[in-house]
């Protein structure tokens, strides 16, 4: 009896299912900490950053548990997982910061989170065009 390969195309791969789910998770206790907690922000201009934070994370949240079950070779599944699960802890994780912590150093991480996770939906174009057509 032999198993199945771990690299197979076909195979979901549980640890970008898992970080996209832990991921979902977290963005959902943000949100819900910004909207009804005492760390909720006051001013319109505030809310609309942690609104904007909160967006990022779950479509990406919800990017890397679909981008789980794409059938392609692991290196390029992790690559694009770990390119948005740092974008995600940069862009949101800093505006988290800057709206429910008052925290303003973290603003200067946020133009570097957005360019990964511009790179990771890039790097899924490139994988996806230059996928071998043949299986």
């Amino acid at each position: 009896m032999t198993d199945a390969p771990t690299d197979s195309p076909r195979t979901t791969d549980r640890l970008v299912l898992a970080g996209g789910l832990v991921s979902g998770l977290v963005a959902v206790m943000f949100a819900a900490v910004g909207a009804h907690g005492p760390l909720a922000p006051a001013d319109p201009v505030t809310q609309r950053q942690l609104d904007i934070a909160t967006l990022f994370h779950l479509v990406h949240s919800l990017a890397l548990m679909i981008l789980a079950l794409w059938p392609s070779g692991r290196r390029w599944r992790r690559g694009i997982a770990l390119s948005w699960l740092a974008g995600i802890v940069l862009f949101a994780g800093s505006l988290y910061g800057l709206t429910l912590f008052a925290t303003p150093w973290p603003g200067a991480l946020t133009p570097l989170g957005g360019l990964l996770l511009m790179l990771g939906w890039l790097a899924w174009l490139v994988a996806t065009l230059g996928a071998d057509r043949t299986r």
